[in-house]
């Protein structure tokens, strides 16, 4: 008799699998390890019961978590481990428990080596990461944390099981958390930050150092390309990455036809409409049917001085312009001077709210300061020609005017996105008769947006790919 486990794997990379082949190298159980695909399937001889202990024992202290790892299926089964011994390809991951067990250890041959590689998941090949990035005490602007000290984890942050987790899996996503520890409050001046779990062999001994003095974070200036991801309750997705995601295939020239038929192709349906909120590729609403595929929606670019020479064309909106003005002075002139700026929408928002540092980053942390239920209602409407930037620029100035908090009126607004993305999706549904919807887009990364999607489209189960980006990193539009 034999112990069959059957893994669920989110992705079709061979590491996890691997991590099981050497488990069994190194326990000397008689097992076996395959995948098909997104699914891995173990085997273990119980004819050796302290083989199978040694098994056990091994993973528990080295195996690591995935953030890919889905459901665990357990048998007993009249069946013999397969005779072949499963490869992996080399993967850009972080140092493994083992090797990580091999830099730290004093009493280790290759304590502070930095010339490790991990060789622990049966591949054949490894990975060499060369890692430019500096590490400082000194917080810059917008930089990104390293937490050196993982014991210090709930003393510095606000984070659940599933957040911890997802940060010290082998992948070392990077994730926004609430900041908790006052004095790296005062530090960065910010409430909630981007947090990343060293990566690899340079952050692990920068983290090491850094531990040794008594210091339990460092900041660093992320390079683009490293995972970064959302969890929203069970629902953890990336929203960049360009190490550990599925590549695109090559479907379509139009990166967001590309993005979104690569995830149509994941969702193995044929028909499907889809949702891309984007900072960078702006937002579309793309539909694939027996005829083809095209954007049947698309917002045309934002433009701050075409906003308000629109205001300023309508009687009742030039008036609630000029008392907003007249209400925020140094508002209003910070408006007249980005009249021609490259200036994105979120920006704006950000300054109708006075708040320092505008941007879509800062907008989405204000909304995350609101802990209520239920959102004004901020104009999202269409006009001909495309989405009404005026109404909405004018609804956020008018509870402005009214003295809403501002906190409570940039959870609006995010709130107001996601309304509006149900809509939509409602009014295609019944025009093109296809109920399949694929999400996507970096605007997904604010948990307001994503909750309200979840909560208000949970009968239509919108898709979010587990192994595919919900975004690619681009220059932002206008």
């Amino acid at each position: 008799m034999s112990i069959v486990q059957t893994i669920q794997f989110k992705i079709e990379h061979k590491y996890f699998a691997g991590f099981l082949q050497a488990a069994i190298d190194e326990s000397g159980v008689k097992g076996s390890v395959e995948q098909n695909n997104k699914t891995i399937t173990l085997i273990l001889s119980e004819e050796n019961p302290a083989a199978l202990e040694r098994f056990s024992a091994y993973t528990r202290k080295y195996l690591p978590h995935s953030i890919f790892l889905g459901k665990i299926m357990t048998e007993r089964a009249d069946t013999e481990p397969k005779a072949e011994r499963f490869h992996s390809p080399a993967y850009a991951l972080a140092p493994c428990p083992r090797c990580l067990e091999e830099i730290t250890d004093p009493a280790s041959d290759r304590y502070l080596d930095d010339t490790i590689v991990c060789t622990h998941y049966a591949n054949d090949e490894v990975y060499e990461n060369r890692d430019a990035t500096y590490f400082s005490p000194h917080y810059n602007g917008n930089d990104t944390v390293l937490l050196c000290d993982a014991s210090k984890v709930r003393e510095l942050f606000l984070v659940t099981d599933e957040e911890i987790k997802a940060l010290f899996s082998i992948e070392k996503p990077t994730l926004k958390v609430t900041v908790k520890d006052e004095e790296l409050k005062e530090i960065t001046g910010k409430k909630f930050l981007r947090v990343k779990a060293p990566y690899n062999v340079k952050s692990v001994l920068a983290a090491l150092n850094a531990k040794e003095s008594d210091i339990t974070t460092l900041f660093f200036d992320e390079r683009q390309g490293e995972p970064d991801v959302i969890l929203v309750q069970e629902h953890l997705h990336m929203i960049y990455d360009n190490r550990i995601s599925a590549p695109l295939e090559l479907l379509d020239e139009d990166p967001v036809l590309n993005r979104f038929l690569n995830v149509r192709q994941e969702a193995e349906v044929s028909e499907a409409i889809g949702a891309y909120l984007s900072r960078g590729h702006g937002v579309s609403f793309p539909v694939i049917n027996e005829v083809g595929v095209k954007k049947a929606i698309e917002f045309q670019p934002f433009s701050l001085r075409r906003t308000i020479s629109e205001m300023m064309g309508d009687p009742r909106r030039k008036r609630l312009l000029e008392n907003f003005t007249d209400r925020f002075p140094a508002t209003g002139v910070k408006l007249k001077e980005s009249l021609d700026k490259p200036i994105d929408l979120f920006t704006v928002l950000s300054m109708i709210l006075d708040l320092e540092n505008p941007g879509f980053e800062t907008l989405s942390d204000k909304s995350l300061e609101f802990h209520g239920n239920g959102g004004l209602k901020i104009d999202m409407q269409f006009q001909e020609g495309g989405f009404d930037y005026t109404a909405m620029i004018g609804s956020v100035m008018s509870f402005r005017l009214a003295g809403t908090d501002v906190h409570y009126l940039a959870y609006s607004v995010f709130e107001a996105y996601g309304d509006m993305v149900v809509s939509v999706l409602g009014q295609l549904k019944r025009e093109f008769k296809i109920d399949s919807f694929l999400l996507m887009g970096d605007l997904f990364a604010n948990s307001v947006l994503f909750s309200r999607i979840l909560s208000k489209f949970q009968i239509s189960k919108p898709y979010f790919s587990d192994r595919i980006a919900l975004d690619g990193k681009k220059a932002m539009k206008n």
